[in-house]
């Protein structure tokens, strides 16, 4: 039924802008319910004017008596969590960082369905997400271009015989630069990415291909799979987002220029299709896709996907917090990009926390990480 209602959370950022573009051009289709910033308050109000929000949030406080928005503002993290509670057809959640988490599950708490943009909700509290939407019945859609690539070409009423599935990676910006120079690698270098317009954290994990990393415990945990289920291959061309094998020797691709705009609208419209009138695909204009394995001696930080599947002593909580210090850090130009991996491991090896059982307790773990991150930054 259309038009459905949407709640926004990230409205300013990379993600909020495509969902923006998304819902302007398809006006009849859905009505914007609920939108959120944490600091941009400027274009928060233009987009509460522009699409006539009711409920609008601004999550810092600090900078609420720029807002010029025609609703009422509401700021604060409580205003955040309540936002995300009010009833709808379908709750965006693009907040980056381990700060989205309560949030988003208030969202799925509160019966609504999810569509997930950061990585970070699955990848530090992925089995209490799993656990709370399975009891609500809501779905989890996700909106990164690989996991909706797996979630389109998954059958689901067939996965016993799943063999494996493939996740594509571009490679970044320094899929060709030696690992030997490395070491000089600059933030302005790292945020260069040869395919995709993404903001400076993710710009900064797709260039040690840390991403990925975060990308294969996101697919263990969506799809219920074990590390050696899940492969990740170098595609520099990007056209094929994801595969799915089965055991009958089948393998099913989703292939697509990349663009955010179709994963999001999978989401949004789901089970339905919206026609974008994008671009068409000529594959004989493409001419040829190549694939090749990861070098693991370049990109070692891929690696931590698979153990934090597979070895327990690698949390992906601490993973995920020990990754978000270093690459601040890095763009601050306090550490070297060759740190960044060193910090991470040395980390990992330090500290093992017990599997969490609700949000505050990703959050405490997360909180210990940030603090033995920075005191191994300082060893440096």
């Amino acid at each position: 039924m259309y038009p459905k209602n949407i709640i926004l959370l990230g409205s300013t950022g990379s993600i909020g802008k495509s969902t923006l573009k998304l819902l302007r051009n398809n006006r009849d289709k859905f009505n914007l319910i609920g939108v959120s910033a944490h600091n941009n308050v400027s274009l928060l109000s233009e987009i509460v004017n522009e699409f006539q929000v009711p409920h609008v949030v601004l999550s810092n406080p600090l900078n609420s008596k720029n807002y010029f928005g025609k609703s009422e503002l509401n700021v604060g993290h409580e205003a955040l969590v309540e936002l995300a509670k009010i009833n709808c057809d379908l709750v965006v959640s693009g907040i980056i960082g381990i700060s989205g988490l309560y949030s988003a599950f208030a969202a799925i708490n509160a019966g609504n369905h999810l569509a997930i943009a950061n990585k970070e909700t699955l990848v530090t509290a992925g089995k209490i997400f799993i656990d709370k939407a399975n009891e609500k019945k809501c779905n989890l859609l996700p909106i990164d271009s690989e996991h909706s690539a797996i979630f389109q070409c998954l059958d689901i009423n067939n996965t016993k015989n799943l063999d494996f599935i493939t996740l594509t990676s571009s490679g970044g910006p320094f899929l060709n630069k030696k690992v030997e120079d490395f070491k000089d690698i600059k933030p302005e270098n790292a945020l260069k990415h040869p395919i995709w317009e993404m903001g400076k954290k993710i710009s900064i994990d797709s260039s040690t291909m840390i991403n990925k990393a975060l990308e294969i415990i996101e697919a263990s945990v969506l799809f219920d799979l074990s590390a050696d289920k899940i492969e990740v291959v170098v595609h520099p061309e990007h056209i094929i987002h994801g595969l799915v094998h089965y055991n009958d020797g089948s393998i099913i691709a989703n292939m697509g220029f990349p663009d955010m705009i179709t994963p999001l609208s999978v989401a949004l419209n789901w089970p339905k299709r919206l026609n974008l009138n994008l671009k068409k695909m000529s594959l004989s204009n493409i001419g040829k896709l190549t694939f090749f394995e990861p070098d693991l001696k370049k990109f070692p930080g891929l690696k931590f996907g698979w153990d934090a599947i597979s070895n327990i002593k690698c949390s992906p909580i601490v993973l995920n917090g020990s990754n978000e210090v270093t690459v601040d850090y890095f763009l601050k130009g306090k550490i070297n990009f060759t740190d960044i991996h060193y910090v991470i491991e040395k980390t990992l090896n330090n500290y093992s926390p017990t599997k969490p059982e609700n949000i505050d307790d990703v959050i405490e773990i997360d909180k210990i990480t940030r603090i033995k991150t920075l005191n191994i930054i300082k060893e440096i």
